[in-house]
């Protein structure tokens, strides 16, 4: 177990990391290994290396690569695995293994409850060959009209009240870990880094404003235009979700140009656009995106406590990253927009994968048509999602004893799974073979 924590794991990669920064060379290294573009593109994407100096950015980078690789000629892996962490150390990781010929995979949650998939840089292995049964089982599951992903399914309360406590943890929370870092001799750990209110991306107290742009008659506006012309945004957690980390643009890491630009296009072709945030992102999202979307005369912004089921229900277009509701829509019969979605097959979704094609997008909407068998779109689309997906439970981790005999059977099904389909990503096997 490698870790970036002090005293944390089997491995610690922390004293590496600072005996590496504290040089002086740490800089030189990352732009040595990685390139002046290769740097940009690892700082554009971390939200925690935006916020700070390139120069301290650069020495981070620096440091944890020594660490890394220091770290991989000591283990000698021949496969590395971890959770989906959008943020540099796992960037840094990632790209030191690839140059080594180790397959780095990334474990996170199925959209498919009670199931994990693995992927490189965002992407998707294929695991196995998936049954008629486990394709019957995932559309039972997630065509029901009361579906929602497990991570949210708890978030629906949306009061002022409630904002005002969010925000309230999160400010004292960030004065905690910016005491803590230094307590722990660990001032630029990332997990502490990224606790802290400075962030460019950090709630501020004016962002309670965005509350009021809500429109709580969003739906007399349904009633305005026929339901081939409404479209449904539905925004995720950002900055940058575990996926969104990944996409290949670099011009789609612009996440508020992007969707503002989105609106604007669709809203010339006339449609109009009803845009609800993701639950999770309620005292998180800044104002300033409401604010440039509330000034759009074809945009509603849809309160958080509406749902998204009944959103898909009423409109025939969904447009979304790389979150749950293109999945949810494409299997409803819409024509669902996504970017790199790993969900996404080829012909069942518009997929918009760089700033330029959104010019078109409306041109794009226009020649999509319907499937006459809806029920065979839904089998091809879970045919490719229950393939990249198997058994287990990503959280069973959290809090585990392994003493409890609950607690070990609850993680037995990903043990499994692992069990079985890790020894092909193996150095060692594809060296044999």
């Amino acid at each position: 177990m490698l870790s970036d924590l002090r005293a944390d794991g089997d491995y610690s990669l922390v004293d590496d990391f600072y005996r590496f920064v504290d040089r002086g060379d740490a800089a030189a290294v990352a732009l040595a290994r990685f390139g002046e573009e290769g740097c940009a593109d690892v700082i554009l994407r971390c939200r925690v290396l935006r916020s700070i100096n390139r120069d301290l950015a650069l020495k981070l980078i620096g440091g944890m690569t020594q660490a890394i690789e220091e770290a991989f000629d000591r283990l000698e892996p021949h496969l590395v695995m971890t959770f989906t962490i959008d943020r540099y150390v796992m960037d840094v990781m990632e790209r030191i293994a690839r140059r080594r010929g180790i397959d780095f995979l990334e474990m996170t949650t199925s959209i498919i409850p009670d199931q994990v998939m693995l992927m490189r840089r965002g992407r998707p292995a294929r695991l196995r060959e998936p049954s008629t049964e486990d394709i019957n089982a995932g559309i039972s599951q997630l065509c029901a009209e009361d579906f929602a992903p497990a991570y949210v399914r708890d978030a629906k309360r949306f009061s002022r009240g409630r904002f005002w406590r969010i925000f309230g943890y999160y400010a004292v929370r960030g004065a905690f870990f910016n005491v803590w870092r230094f307590l722990k001799r660990d001032r630029y750990n990332c997990h502490y880094l990224d606790a802290l209110k400075q962030l460019k991306h950090k709630v501020r107290v004016g962002d309670v404003a965005a509350l009021k742009l809500l429109d709580h008659g969003w739906d007399k506006r349904l009633a305005d235009l026929p339901r081939e012309r409404r479209v449904f945004l539905g925004l995720q957690l950002f900055p940058e979700a575990s996926m969104d980390y990944w996409l290949k643009s670099q011009d789609m890491l612009a996440h508020d140009d992007v969707l503002v630009r989105c609106c604007e296009v669709l809203g010339r072709a006339g449609y109009r656009i009803f845009v609800k945030d993701h639950p999770l992102q309620f005292g998180f999202r800044q104002r300033e995106l409401f604010e440039r979307l509330s000034k759009l005369p074809f945009v509603t912004l849809v309160p958080y406590d509406v749902p998204a089921n009944l959103l898909i229900g009423k409109c025939a277009v969904s447009v979304t990253f790389t979150g749950t509701i293109g999945l949810q829509a494409a299997l409803a019969g819409l024509c669902s927009v996504a970017t790199e979605p790993y969900y996404a097959t080829e012909q069942h979704f518009v997929h918009v994968r760089n700033v330029g094609e959104i010019d078109v997008l409306a041109e794009r909407l226009a020649q999509w048509r319907l499937s006459d068998d809806l029920a065979m779109t839904r089998r091809e689309i879970m045919r490719h999602l229950a393939a990249i997906s198997v058994e287990g439970d990503y959280f069973g981790w959290r809090n585990f004893d392994p003493e409890n005999a609950a607690a070990r059977a609850s993680v037995e099904p990903l043990a499994r799974s692992l069990n079985t389909h890790l020894p092909r990503f193996l150095k060692s096997c594809r060296t044999a073979a």
